[in-house]
C-alpha cells in the first residue's frame, strides 16, 4: 500500500522501481563530485606586464616598431588580445548541478540548453508508524519555482516537495531540516489513484505549511492517448497561481487548478470540462505539428468554457531539443505563463506563448513549426509525479 502509486510513469525523475521496497530511504551519501576543470583556467603569465627597459620580452623587436605603420601595430597586438580572450574564456559555460536517483551516488552533470535551474525534489509517504522518503536531484528549466504539495491515499499521506536554485551545485546534498509538524488548514483530499474523487470519499487533511492552500488539480486527456493519468486530486499545496484559477482546455485536453484558503474549501464533485457553461469565447485549437496534430486540416475552432476566455498559441521544442510541436486552445490569463506550458507539455528549448483577447485570435498563419514525427507527451499524471509540479498549478 505504501509505494503502490509509486508505480505511476509520470515521476519523470523518481524511477518507479526504486519505490517497490519499503526500506528505500535516502541515504544523503556524499556525492561523488568532480573537481572543477582547469581547462578554462586564465593563466595570469600571459596577462604579466612586460617591463619596458626588457626588450627581450616585446612583442615587437625595437626595429619593428620604428618600421611598422601604427596600423599594423593595432592589428598585431589585437592579435594578441584575441589569443588571450579565447585562452581565459571557460571551456563550458553550462550551469552545472548534482545529479542523483534516490540513494544512488551523486554526479555532477551540465545541464542541457534550456535548463538553468538545479533542483532538488522529495517524495514523502507516511503509513501508520513507516516513513518512506525518496530525493532526487538534477536540473530544471528556467521556469521551476519551489513548490509543496500532499494528499491523502486511504491511509496513507504523500508529501511532494521540490526546490530549485541557480548556481553550480546549489543542489548538493546538506543537512536537512526536519520535515514540518505544524498543522495549519484543513482540507478535503482524495485521488484518483485509488478512485477516492470519483466515487467522492474525500478525507481530512491537514496543511503542514502555512503558506499552503486547499487545492483542486484536474488533468484529463484524450482517450486515444497511450500515457494513462490520474485525472483527479485534492490534498494541500503551494503552487504558482495560488491562490485563484488556472485553467486550459483545447478538443483534446483538459488542465485545471483551484486553490482556497478556508476549512474544507475544495470539497464537493470532482470538476468535469462539460460541467464549466460557455464564455461565449472561441479559439483554435490543435496539438501536435505541421504534419500530425497541428496541420491545417486539424485545426478547428471550439468553444471555450468558464474561467478559459484567452485564446493561446505555444510553440517550441521537446526536452530533447529537436522535435517542433505547437499547442493551440483556450487558457486563463494565469496560464499564459511560461511554467505552466513548459511543465504541462515538457517543453524547455525556445518556448514561445502567446494569448490575445478575442474569438479566433489565434488562428494559425503560417502552420505548426516545421515537419517532424508527432511529438505532444503531456504530462498529465499529477501529483505522484515530477510533472505535477508543472500544471497551471506549476517544470
Amino acid at each position: 500500500m505504501l509505494s503502490k502509486h509509486c508505480h505511476n510513469p509520470a515521476w519523470t525523475n523518481v524511477q518507479s522501481s526504486q519505490h517497490t521496497k519499503r526500506g528505500l530511504i535516502f541515504q544523503g551519501r556524499r556525492p561523488l563530485l568532480s573537481q572543477p576543470s582547469r581547462e578554462g583556467a586564465c593563466s595570469t603569465e600571459r596577462l604579466r606586464k612586460t617591463p619596458a627597459n626588457d626588450q627581450s620580452h616585446s612583442p615587437l623587436s625595437p626595429r619593428a616598431e620604428v618600421n611598422e605603420e601604427p596600423m599594423g601595430l593595432l592589428r598585431r597586438r589585437l592579435l594578441l588580445l584575441v589569443v588571450v580572450v579565447t585562452t581565459c574564456v571557460p571551456a563550458s559555460q553550462g550551469l552545472r548541478c548534482i545529479q542523483c536517483e534516490s540513494n544512488q551516488d551523486c554526479l555532477v552533470e551540465e545541464c542541457a540548453l534550456g535548463q538553468d535551474l538545479c533542483r532538488t525534489t522529495v517524495l514523502r509517504e507516511w503509513e501508520d508508524a513507516e516513513e518512506l522518503e525518496v530525493v532526487t536531484r538534477g536540473c530544471a528549466h528556467k521556469e521551476k519555482t519551489n513548490r509543496t504539495m500532499s494528499y491523502r491515499m486511504g491511509s496513507v499521506i504523500v508529501s511532494l516537495t521540490e526546490t530549485v536554485c541557480a548556481t553550480n551545485l546549489c543542489n548538493r546534498p546538506r543537512p536537512g531540516r526536519p520535515f514540518p509538524r505544524g498543522r495549519y488548514l484543513e482540507c478535503a483530499s482524495c485521488t484518483s489513484l485509488d478512485q477516492s474523487c470519483e466515487r467522492g470519499r474525500e478525507q481530512s487533511l491537514q496543511c503542514r505549511y502555512p503558506t499552503e492552500h486547499c487545492i483542486e488539480v484536474v488533468t484529463l486527456q484524450s482517450t486515444e492517448r497511450s500515457v494513462k493519468d490520474e485525472p483527479y486530486t485534492k490534498g494541500c499545496g503551494s503552487l504558482p497561481g495560488c491562490p485563484g484559477t488556472a485553467g486550459f482546455h483545447s478538443n483534446q485536453t483538459f488542465h485545471f487548478l483551484k486553490c482556497c484558503n478556508f476549512t474544507q474549501c475544495n470539497g464537493g464533485p470532482v470538476l468535469d470540462l462539460q460541467s464549466l457553461p460557455p464564455n461565449g469565447f472561441q479559439c483554435y485549437s490543435c496539438e501536435g505539428n505541421s504534419t500530425f496534430g497541428c496541420s491545417y486540416e486539424e485545426t478547428s475552432l471550439i468553444d471555450c468554457r468558464g474561467p478559459m476566455n484567452q485564446c493561446l498559441e505555444a510553440t517550441g521544442l521537446d526536452v530533447l531539443g529537436n522535435r517542433s510541436y505547437t499547442v493551440r486552445g483556450c487558457a486563463t490569463a494565469s496560464w499564459c505563463q511560461g511554467s505552466h506550458v513548459a511543465d504541462s507539455f515538457q517543453t524547455h528549448v525556445n518556448l514561445s506563448i502567446s494569448c490575445c483577447n478575442g474569438s479566433g485570435c489565434n488562428r494559425p498563419t503560417g502552420g505548426a513549426p516545421g515537419p517532424g514525427p508527432a511529438h505532444l507527451i503531456l504530462i498529465a499524471s499529477l501529483l505522484l509525479t515530477l510533472r505535477l509540479w508543472g500544471i497551471p498549478l506549476w517544470t
